[in-house]
C-alpha cells in the first residue's frame, strides 16, 4: 500500500464517519425532541383531564371554595357519597356512630379520618345539610345485617337522621403553583394538610393562571358568586430542543379552559 492509498482510504474514512456521525446526531436530535415534546403533551392531558372533573363537582355558593387566588385555589372536595343504614336518634350532640351502607356507597375512596369532613341532609325536606367532623371509621353491620361502614363523628345539633339518609364526605385540598426546592423547577401541586406533592410539571413560572367569574361572566372575588373558573396552564419541555431551523431552546404549549361549577345558580 502507498502513501497516496492511504491518504485516500483515510479521507474516505472520513467522509464517512462525518456522514454518519451527522445521520446520528440528527437522529438523537429527533428523538429527544420527540420525547420532550410527549412528556409537555403529557403533562397538559394531565391539566385537561383532571382539574376540570375536580372543579366541576364544587358548589361554590355552599361554600365549597374555600380560598381562590390567581396562582392557588383551596376546595373543599367530593371524595365519597353513602347513605345510613342504621336509625340516628334525634337528641344527640356531641360524639355519636353513624353507620352507611357498605353496598350503597360510591366514590374515589373510602372515608378517611384525617382528612375528611361530611354533610350530612337533614331531616324534614329543607335541602339543609349538617356539617360533621369525622373521628375514625370502621366495620360494624347494618339493621339488616349487611355489611356497613362505622364512623365516628361529631353532631352539631341534636338532630335525628333515619336509615336512608344521604351522606357526603370532602376533603380539603389546594391546587397551586409553586418552585422546587430540589430542581428549582416550577410545578403545579397538590397539597393535603402540610404534604405538598407535585400534580404536573414541570411548568412555566406562570404556568397556572386562575380566573373566577360569576353569572354574568365578570370577575369575582367573592368565593360564593364563582360560576366558571377560567384556567391556563402554561408546560414548557423539561430540555431545550432545536426547532426546524435549528435553534435552541424550550418549546410551550398551552391549555386554556373554562369549567363551569357543578351548581351553576343564580343566587
Amino acid at each position: 500500500m502507498t502513501v497516496v492509498e492511504l491518504l485516500v482510504a483515510l479521507v474516505l474514512f472520513g467522509v464517512c464517519a462525518t456522514a454518519v456521525a451527522g445521520v446520528m446526531r440528527r437522529f438523537l436530535s429527533g428523538y429527544r425532541a420527540t420525547v420532550q415534546s410527549i412528556d409537555r403533551r403529557q403533562n397538559l392531558r394531565i391539566a385537561a383531564a383532571f382539574l376540570p372533573a375536580e372543579l366541576r363537582a364544587l358548589d361554590a355558593a355552599d361554600g365549597d371554595i374555600v380560598a381562590m387566588s390567581r396562582t392557588a385555589l383551596t376546595i373543599r372536595a367530593p371524595r365519597v357519597f353513602g347513605v345510613l343504614c342504621r336509625d340516628q336518634p334525634a337528641g344527640t350532640t356531641g360524639a355519636a356512630t353513624l353507620v352507611l351502607s357498605d353496598a350503597l356507597r360510591y366514590g374515589v375512596r373510602d372515608v378517611d379520618a384525617d382528612s375528611d369532613t361530611l354533610l350530612i341532609l337533614a331531616t324534614g325536606g329543607d335541602d339543609r345539610w349538617i356539617p360533621s367532623a369525622v373521628s375514625s371509621v370502621g366495620i360494624a353491620p347494618c339493621a339488616d345485617g349487611r355489611p356497613g361502614i362505622r364512623l365516628g363523628v361529631t353532631l352539631p345539633a341534636p338532630e335525628g337522621f333515619p336509615a336512608g339518609t344521604p351522606v357526603q364526605g370532602f376533603e380539603t385540598i389546594t391546587y397551586r403553583l409553586y418552585r422546587s426546592s430540589e430542581d428549582g423547577r416550577w410545578y403545579i401541586g397538590q397539597q393535603e394538610g402540610g404534604s405538598l406533592q407535585p400534580l404536573l410539571g414541570p411548568v412555566t413560572a406562570d404556568g397556572l393562571a386562575l380566573d373566577y367569574l360569576d353569572s354574568t361572566a365578570a370577575v369575582t372575588t367573592n368565593p360564593t358568586l364563582v360560576r366558571l373558573i377560567d384556567v391556563r396552564v402554561r408546560a414548557p419541555t423539561a430540555e431545550p430542543i432545536r426547532d426546524a431551523s435549528g435553534r435552541l431552546g424550550q418549546v410551550i404549549d398551552s391549555l386554556v379552559t373554562l369549567v363551569a361549577l357543578r351548581n351553576n345558580r343564580r343566587r
